[in-house]
């Protein structure tokens, strides 16, 4: 159910806020049938023997059938970028070095780190002419690895 959908009375739900006939669900009930395709199409008969309600998988489902699992949740959060320097961060590394590693501009990654540092999830150190930079504490934890 979505939130067009409600409760009409004891024993009716609608499902959408579109105009259109009721639909009758007899004794064989109604399938529930969860889907994790972002597009796509569905086809039904013009008269089913049985209607079906198709919705997005969430929760266990979800995982069974191809949703990312928690350990990409780090890339939904702060994106696939920032959550590729924060695990190369693994070690100390410059931003030239990662530049290179992942064939990004200098800029691209500087943002990145910019970013991570304002946070809090990375530091950097001056050593010369170069700054290395480094995963914090609360850069381990939330990348997975639990701090030295």
């Amino acid at each position: 159910m979505n939130r067009r959908s409600a409760w009409v009375g004891a024993d009716a739900i609608r499902f959408s806020d579109q105009p259109g006939p009721d639909r009758v669900v007899g004794e064989d009930g109604m399938l529930f049938v969860p889907v994790c395709v972002t597009s796509g199409t569905w086809l039904s008969e013009e008269q089913p023997a049985r209607y079906a309600l198709v919705y997005p998988a969430r929760g266990s489902a979800a995982a069974a059938t191809g949703r990312p699992e928690p350990a990409h949740a780090l890339e939904r959060l702060i994106g696939t970028g920032r959550a590729a320097v924060l695990h190369e961060l693994e070690r100390p590394v410059t931003s030239t070095e990662l530049a290179l590693h992942f064939g990004q501009s200098l800029g691209t990654v500087g943002g990145h780190l910019a970013v991570l540092r304002d946070t809090g999830l990375i530091s950097g150190t001056r050593v010369g002419r170069r700054v290395v930079n480094r995963r914090t504490g609360a850069g381990d934890l939330l990348a997975g690895r639990p701090a030295p």
